[in-house]
Formats: structure tokens, C-alpha cells, sequence
């Protein structure tokens, strides 16, 4: 019996992965003032990779990461006003509108009361914080766990200090290497909930092989999820 949903944030509750899109073709515009704009995809994701064990995930990184990028790219001509015009645009991505995904509070509503809710979401903490914040759906959790990573380890320590049983816990979210294969791995229940868009470092080729993993075509596919596992259906 299911008695814990844990929810991914980014991109499962809310829209996040294009903002980093769009914000990279706009750094791509800036980049093409000196050079042509092929390979900029492949040289930022280099970039980013390199100073994830420095800066961590979320916008603050990847605005770093974006003004590297910059600079070996036009081979140290970058201006510092563009630079500065770089660093408004990460300003940008932590400001904007925080845009839900269809079907998020009625599935939350749903949910509410019958199970103990957990928001556990990977990124900087003020960044993190700020989006929840504006949401508005942070009185829809029980917990909020903001973390800098999500593996087995991280997850194990979650769920002690909140007293959750793995097997009596359901991870939803749109990362496979995230959200979908750490719970497994400590025998918990898992669904994914695939996103149009996916960071590289997210991608993963395969289905997981669990009777506890459980593709969604969306949020909404949650609902129907939970009455048949309440069953005892799979």
C-alpha cells in the first residue's frame, strides 16, 4: 500500500527546461557577433559538466557556465557589456513566471489528505525556494526538500529523517537518472512522467525492468495510477 507521494519540481509540476533553451539561443546570439553559432550547444554542455562539482545544478551555474562558454568561444573578445548583458540573462530565468503544467492542482488537490506529500526537488537553494515560493503550491506538501543532487544516497537520507518506508512510497518525475532509478534502487515505487524537452545530462535509453516502475503520459495518468496500486493492480 502506497502511503507517500514524493514529487519532482522542475519540469514535472512546472515548466523549467525551455527557459534554459530559449536563454541558450539568446547567449548563441551574442556568440555569433564574433563567430559562427556551431558547436555552441556542445561547448556549453562540456562547460557545465566540468563545474557541476563547483556550482552545482540551477540557473546560478548556468550562468556561469554561460559566461566560460562565452569567453572561450570568441577566444577572450567578449566585451564586459556583454558579459553583463550574459549575466541579465540568467537574472532573467530566475524572475520569470513560474508556469504550471497542465492538470498540477487538480492531481495536488486530489491527493491531498489521502497521502502524505513530499516536494523534493535538486537545484540552488535560493533558486529552488524562489520558484516554490511563487508558484504557490507549496502548502500542498506535507515536506519540502530542496537537494544538490538526487542519487540513492540522497534519497536514503530523505526518506530517514522523514521516517518514510521506501516500498509504501511513489517517486513521481521526469528524470529517469533522477527521479526513477535511485528509488528503484532503495525499493521504492517510481513513475515517469516524460517532459517534451530533456537536459542531455538527463537522458537515459531504456525503460527501467520493476514491477514498481510505471510510465504516465502525464500528471494527470497519476490519478487512475494510485486507484489501481490502492487495488492491488498494477
Amino acid at each position: 500500500m502506497i502511503d507517500t507521494l514524493a514529487f519532482d519540481a522542475d519540469d514535472t509540476l512546472w515548466h523549467n527546461e525551455h527557459l534554459f533553451q530559449d536563454t541558450q539561443e539568446k547567449l548563441a546570439a551574442i556568440v555569433r557577433r564574433y563567430r559562427p553559432g556551431e558547436g555552441l550547444a556542445e561547448a556549453l554542455y562540456d562547460v557545465e559538466m566540468r563545474n557541476l562539482a563547483l556550482f552545482g545544478y540551477g540557473t546560478k551555474g548556468f550562468t556561469l557556465s554561460m559566461v566560460e562558454a562565452a569567453v572561450d568561444l570568441t577566444a577572450s573578445r567578449i566585451t564586459a557589456a556583454e558579459i553583463h548583458e550574459i549575466v541579465g540573462l540568467g537574472k532573467a530565468m530566475m524572475t520569470a513566471p513560474v508556469e504550471m503544467l497542465e492538470g498540477v492542482e487538480e492531481v495536488l488537490s486530489h491527493v491531498a489528505g489521502r497521502y502524505r506529500t513530499i516536494l523534493i526537488t535538486k537545484g540552488d537553494m535560493v533558486d529552488q525556494t524562489s520558484k516554490i515560493e511563487r508558484s504557490g503550491l507549496a502548502g500542498h506538501f506535507d515536506q519540502v526538500e530542496i537537494v544538490s543532487r538526487k542519487d540513492t544516497a540522497t534519497y536514503r537520507r530523505v526518506f530517514e529523517r522523514h521516517a518514510i518506508e521506501p516500498s509504501r512510497a511513489l517517486m513521481i518525475g521526469n528524470s529517469m537518472p533522477s527521479d526513477i532509478l535511485p528509488v528503484l534502487e532503495l525499493g521504492g515505487h517510481a513513475a515517469h512522467v516524460p517532459y517534451a524537452i530533456l537536459w542531455a545530462h538527463e537522458a537515459h535509453d531504456a525503460d527501467p525492468v520493476s514491477e514498481r516502475f510505471y510510465r504516465l503520459e502525464s500528471l494527470k495518468d497519476l490519478k487512475p495510477l494510485l486507484g489501481r496500486l490502492h487495488n492491488g493492480h498494477s
